[in-house]
């Protein structure tokens, strides 16, 4: 048999082995824990990242949308310069019209009135044999 002290040190040694077998049992659930506290938390980190994603996509839509919008909204500003110009032009062109007529009227009312004596009267014949013979009383 052995000596006592060599006993004593391989019971020591089989204690050591023994605690230390415990203590990575237990470090190793502890691990196994952790591992999987880590894979939920990719799990969640990669529904956050794919909600992310979309709200990115979203806002990126929206952006897309606006500047649609805004292009929009400066094609109906043209137009409305465009028809502005027009009504202006339209307007110039009808007051220069009016004051052309106005004048050239005026013109041709007075040469008419001239011509025949006062507005909207023919001239009057120089002819009176149609009245012969007939006194007026």
């Amino acid at each position: 048999m052995y000596p006592s002290n060599v006993s004593n040190q391989f019971n020591q040694f089989e204690q050591i082995c023994q605690q230390l077998m415990s203590q990575t049992q237990q470090a190793s659930a502890n691990y196994q824990q952790l591992l999987q506290q880590e894979q939920q938390n990719a799990m969640r980190l990669e529904e956050i990242a794919q909600r992310e994603h979309k709200a990115a996509q979203t806002i990126q839509n929206a952006l897309h949308g606006h500047q649609v919008a805004i292009q929009q909204l400066q094609q109906l500003q043209q137009i409305a310069r465009q028809v502005e110009q027009s009504i202006h032009s339209l307007q110039t062109a009808q007051a220069a019209q009016a004051s052309h007529f106005s004048q050239t009227g005026y013109q041709t009312a007075n040469q008419q009135q001239q011509q025949h004596g006062g507005f909207g009267q023919q001239p009057m014949s120089t002819s009176y044999s149609s009245f012969s013979g007939r006194s007026f009383q």
